[in-house]
């Protein structure tokens, strides 16, 4: 089980406020003491705590997938009969196998186990033709595998689209009175 940890300070949630403002692959230390009023060792000493303890995982770009082409996001959940050992493992290889998957979890509900899976796709056709029919229709054993199957298609986001990252950064500005 994993620890959970303390809240972090108003120090700490500023710098990484401040952080996701820029917009670049590494933090910019002048930019956050000019944001935040915060001395440079205290950046410093804040930033290297938080990667330390894995609360920073890494610094990487914002892509727009729809820009790209990949306008669609499709979930599919899953419910599935975890007692064939043999099949689940074929599951997890060939998800594994497909570049496309950016999300995949379990799910449990009154109901059983299940699994989502988030894809990105170009459109509807392209994910029925390049996953639906590739990996799930044509392979008769992880066809039998699967009990209930149902799939999503998410238009582009009209109404609220955030990262993971604002949003917890938000959650602990609200906690902390910010």
């Amino acid at each position: 089980m994993q620890e959970h940890k303390k809240p972090l300070d108003q120090i700490r949630i500023k710098i990484l406020s401040a952080m996701r403002k820029k917009g670049v692959l590494s933090p910019n230390i002048r930019h956050i003491k000019r944001l935040t009023g915060f001395h440079r060792a205290t950046i410093k000493s804040s930033i290297e705590n938080m990667e330390k303890s894995g609360l920073i995982t890494g610094y990487c770009p914002n892509i727009n997938p729809i820009i790209a082409g990949y306008p669609l996001r499709v979930w599919s959940y899953i419910q599935m009969d975890l007692s064939n050992t043999t099949a689940n493992k074929e599951f997890q290889n060939i998800i594994s196998s497909i570049p496309s998957i950016y999300h995949c979890s379990e799910v449990i509900t009154d109901k059983g186990y299940n699994v989502c899976i988030g894809y990105l796709s170009k459109s509807v056709e392209d994910y029925y033709n390049n996953i639906q029919k590739q990996y799930f229709t044509n392979n008769q054993q992880l066809y039998n595998f699967i009990r209930q199957r149902n799939v999503f298609y998410l238009s582009p986001p009209i109404y609220i689209q955030k990262s993971i990252s604002d949003t917890f950064i938000d959650i602990l500005e609200k906690e902390a009175g910010l």
